[in-house]
């Protein structure tokens, strides 16, 4: 072999073998990187957690989710169901939504105005399906949720269970669209109207409030006027009454029945700019209120 091909050769082993080092020290430090950040979110997560379990929460579940980042930033029990009450209603107006469109139009019927509450509502009063959903959002109307899925009720709860299934909540069960507990003959309630974790509602506020943010970010106000199409016009209040204390709120629904206790979701904007989505199930009527103001004000300034 000539010289020449033997300094070729000996250039060529010495660049091959500084490639293979850049290209290791490359990928040391890419997985350094990557452990580094491992390690800093966490220490984050943990400081959250640790935050929050100083606070005096008396929900059974709670699930705290950052949208942007895609990561849960606290849980207690996150993943068990629990009765939902009235936070089923997120699902019927959902899936009446899908199935009409804001344009459709419904009727309520006496069978609807005959639910537990008064909402306001008359029977054989017509009504645009996108403004009948933000009244039954924001009063949480039983009246509204039973009219809404009314036309063909098993078939309506089969796809509000097909539409859990489609957006992957792990433990979702929807047995009635106002979300009632059932009662047996002598009105003793047996059985919650639905079933989730706090980290399924999570998961559904925020896929509810993309596919339809005009309905389900009526929410986020104190009261709503919307009239129907009989030309009778409905001033409701907002069943969650701390909707101007959370900063950036975009979303809200409350629950509460004797099965479920107090229940309630929100969605708002922390001081980053993240969509943090927050559920409480099992807590008390006036504490779910209590418990997730906690949580805003001691989660809203961490990054």
């Amino acid at each position: 072999m000539s010289e020449t091909k033997k300094r070729e050769l000996a250039v060529l082993f010495v660049l091959t073998a500084l490639l293979t080092i850049f290209f290791l020290y490359g990928t040391w430090k890419d997985d350094k990187r990557s452990e580094i950040a491992a390690q800093v979110k966490k220490y984050r997560l943990a400081h959250i957690g640790a935050k929050l379990d100083q606070l005096n929460i008396k929900a059974k579940a709670v699930s705290v989710y950052d949208a942007r980042e895609r990561e849960e930033l606290y849980d207690r029990n996150a993943t068990v169901p629990l009765p939902l009450a009235s936070l089923t209603k997120i699902m019927t107006v959902l899936v009446a939504l899908n199935i009409y469109g804001e344009d459709g139009e419904i009727t309520i019927s006496p069978a609807a105005i005959n639910l537990e509450g008064n909402y306001g509502l008359l029977s054989g009063e017509k009504w645009k399906v996108g403004d009948l959903a933000r009244f039954t959002l924001v009063s949480s109307a039983n009246d509204g949720a039973y009219a809404l899925a009314e036309g063909h009720l098993k078939e309506f709860l089969n796809k509000m269970n097909e539409k859990a299934r489609a957006i992957d909540l792990k433990s979702a069960l929807f047995l009635d669209p106002t979300g009632l507990d059932i009662g047996n003959k002598a009105g003793v309630p047996v059985q919650a109207g639905s079933y989730a974790s706090a980290r399924d509602v999570n998961t559904l506020a925020l896929f509810a409030l993309r596919d339809y943010p005009d309905i389900f970010s009526s929410t986020a106000l104190p009261e709503i006027t919307v009239k129907s199409l009989s030309g009778f016009t409905h001033t409701v209040k907002n069943t969650d009454p701390n909707t101007e204390r959370i900063p950036n709120l975009l979303f809200s629904k409350t629950g509460t029945t004797d099965m479920a206790g107090g229940n309630l979701s929100v969605i708002f904007k922390n001081a980053a700019g993240h969509e943090i989505a927050i559920t409480v199930l099992g807590s008390t009527h006036e504490g779910r209120f209590t418990d997730v103001e906690k949580i805003v004000d001691t989660i809203y300034d961490m990054n």
